[in-house]
């Protein structure tokens, strides 16, 4: 099916009621606007654009049933989730809104928003220069998403961030953001909310296109660089009667499959799919390689999940994009 064909609409929708609870925070604040919305294939906030686009699975449990089978995950679909997006994705509208990325004061706070957005990042899971709002630590990556989660911790609750910032060095950047926002109570924006010329209803790309491209980018290459790990982990089966009794290898990873990529995914902040397709690839060569359970099942899964978090960092250093 065409994009263009899907009986999709924003109005009534349960992401537009998320999206309205957000903005009901704005006015709260005393901002007197409200960023466009719009449906698109992914979440995403073009700039010179004082809105963003929300991803056409959450206008419909059966997309979102779809997503979840192709991708193993539909990022926003949980409450939780979609309200920490919203914030998030908001925080970039009030950015372009209020030009505030254009100020010396942004700078100075946050960093050049015209930095180079890297292919990926290194975060340090320890710093406190830093707000933890979305997953893997994501303020770390560039200024304008440092902006942007702190605006949405800012957004959610005064009382939150004073209690749990106060002895952070992000404590300044939060009590910016709140000083420039009450600067602006009541103020109209520079730049007003606009229709976007491209949305989905004008697409006729279809679904099986769209997860094509996100399965292949997403993808990861077979590779044997890990079979040392696999090999000091597990055994080979070799021709002792005990050892060929035990659960092979690939049956051990196969059944903690699932387990293993929720474990993984959320907290590196990268896609389900990807720590899948890494997980296949290890019960692939385990499999290849004859190798046997021989430690006690909860200490060989503790090791596999550390093999499994590793892998996923090592591949995604190694690969030529990775979307943030």
């Amino acid at each position: 099916m065409r994009f263009c064909d899907l009986p999709l609409h924003l109005k009534g929708s349960v992401i537009e009621e998320r999206a309205n609870v957000v903005f009901h925070e704005l006015g709260a604040r005393g901002i007197r606007f409200r960023p466009t919305l719009w449906i698109a294939e992914e979440w995403y906030n073009p700039d010179g654009v004082v809105g963003f686009a929300v991803p056409f699975y959450l206008l419909h449990p059966r997309l979102i049933r779809l997503e979840r089978k192709m991708m193993l995950e539909a990022e926003g679909a949980s409450l939780d989730e979609a309200m920490s997006i919203l914030r998030h994705e908001t925080g970039h509208a009030i950015d372009e809104a209020f030009q505030l990325s254009a100020t010396r004061e942004y700078r100075q706070v946050f960093g050049s928003p015209q930095r180079a957005y890297p292919k990926d990042y290194v975060a340090d899971p320890d710093s406190r220069d830093f707000v933890q709002h979305l997953n893997a630590w994501y303020a770390q990556s560039h200024p304008v998403e440092d902006f942007a989660e702190t605006f949405a911790v800012w957004l959610r609750s005064e009382r939150s961030w004073k209690r749990t910032y106060r002895d952070w060095p992000a404590f300044e950047k939060l009590c910016a953001v709140d000083a420039w926002m009450r600067a602006r109570r009541g103020v109209e924006p520079e730049i007003k909310p606009k229709r976007i010329p491209s949305e989905l209803k004008d697409s006729t790309r279809t679904l099986a296109q769209h997860y094509d491209e996100k399965r292949e980018f997403y993808a990861v290459e077979a590779a044997d660089e890990f079979d040392g790990a696999l090999q000091r982990i597990f055994k080979e089966n070799g021709e002792d009667r005990r050892n060929r009794r035990r659960m092979s290898a690939s049956s051990l990873l196969a059944s903690h499959r699932t387990r293993l990529r929720r474990r993984t995914a959320k907290p590196l902040g990268v896609p389900a799919y990807v720590v899948d397709q890494v997980l296949r690839q290890l019960v692939h060569r385990a499999r290849i390689l004859k190798l046997r359970q021989t430690r006690p099942k909860a200490e060989t899964v503790a090791k596999i999940s550390r093999l499994v978090s590793r892998a996923t960092i090592a591949i995604l250093h190694n690969r030529p994009r990775l979307p943030l």
